[in-house]
């Protein structure tokens, strides 16, 4: 007989649980919830001691009506679809599982840099279309990688790691993060910049590794970008809501940034469909070889999938064995 019941959301009725079972053990019933609605969430997890939460997001009238729950466990990084206040006013810890990917987003970055720096992804369409496109000056007028500057805006986990990756191609790499503790530019060699405007216009490339908060919602604007060096590259892997896609299409078509690299959308998938989505998907002229797009999937391999489930589910089971839980964000 169970013991617990832990509830998990999931748009998938045939969402395959075995690894949160394998975790939490014979003694826990997993009750997955396929609805999006936050009253009928609430109304299914009631009597659930923990949450599961893959991308459904959980506001203050879901967790009003979890009246069992220990903890709440996002299955990734990014926290920002919790009331994590609505959370704490009834005493329940959110937690996230923030190491998971580190290695594999960082990866992701440097792969969109690569791409769009070296042109890969418009000399491999301009050759697949016929031998008129075997022209290696066809991706425009490129530049050395090596000596160019890599700037950072947030130094956490995968900031750093971009840093490492960066510095091995022969990059010199700044940052700006106000929370980063002194001396962690020491520790790997690179530079800390004291404003965002003096990391902008000293960065040929321009990584994004900051959660979404209040502060860094649409901090990528206007104003960032009159101050960013003219013909940089923006790549973004943390949180789609950080860049207001409207400034960056002005950026583009104003030729402020060369271009972008984007894993991650204000709204995921994109709906209602952006002009720059819509410009890039209709191949116009002035977006070809400018922009990548890929589907919030940094994180992805195999590998981080099982480790990133069976993190969040092992971080339930020891709340439910009387432990204190790990990597609590609103406590």
């Amino acid at each position: 007989m169970s013991n617990y019941t832990v509830a998990i959301t999931d748009s998938s009725k045939n969402f395959d649980t075995k690894v949160e079972s394998a975790v939490l053990g014979s003694d826990v019933n997993l009750k997955v919830i396929s609805t999006r609605d936050p009253i009928e969430i609430g109304a299914q997890a009631k009597d659930s001691d923990a949450l599961l939460v893959w991308r459904t997001p959980i506001p203050k009238e879901t967790i009003n009506q979890m009246e069992k729950c220990r903890v709440i466990v996002r299955i990734g990084i990014g926290f920002d679809i919790v009331d994590i206040e609505a959370a704490r006013a009834r005493g329940i810890p959110v937690c996230n599982v923030p190491d998971y990917g580190t290695n594999d987003v960082a990866d992701h970055a440097l792969a969109l840099m690569l791409n769009l720096r070296r042109g890969i992804h418009a000399f491999s369409d301009a050759v697949h279309k016929g031998n008129d496109g075997w022209d290696y000056k066809i991706a425009g007028d490129l530049t050395r990688l090596t000596d160019q500057t890599l700037g950072i805006i947030g130094f956490g986990r995968i900031g750093t790691a971009v840093a490492i990756r960066a510095k091995a191609f022969g990059m010199k790499v700044a940052f700006y993060d106000p929370y980063c503790p002194p001396g962690q530019e020491k520790a790997i060699g690179v530079e800390r910049k004291n404003s965002i405007e003096e990391l902008l216009e000293n960065s040929d490339v321009v990584s994004i590794h900051t959660p979404l908060t209040n502060e860094t919602r649409n901090f990528v604007n206007r104003s960032f970008f009159s101050s960013i060096k003219h013909g940089a590259i923006l790549i973004n892997t943390a949180r789609g809501g950080i860049v207001d896609i409207d400034a960056l299409e002005i950026a583009m078509r104003e030729g402020i940034i060369s271009a972008a690299g984007l894993d991650v959308w204000p709204t995921e998938p994109p709906s209602p469909v952006t002009s720059l989505m819509q410009a890039w998907r209709d191949n116009e002229e002035w977006i070809k070889g400018r922009l990548i797009a890929t589907p919030h999937s940094a994180f992805y391999n195999m590998e981080s999938h099982t480790e990133m489930r069976s993190k969040a589910a092992q971080n339930v089971r020891d709340v439910l064995n009387g432990h204190s839980p790990k990597n609590c964000v609103n406590f």
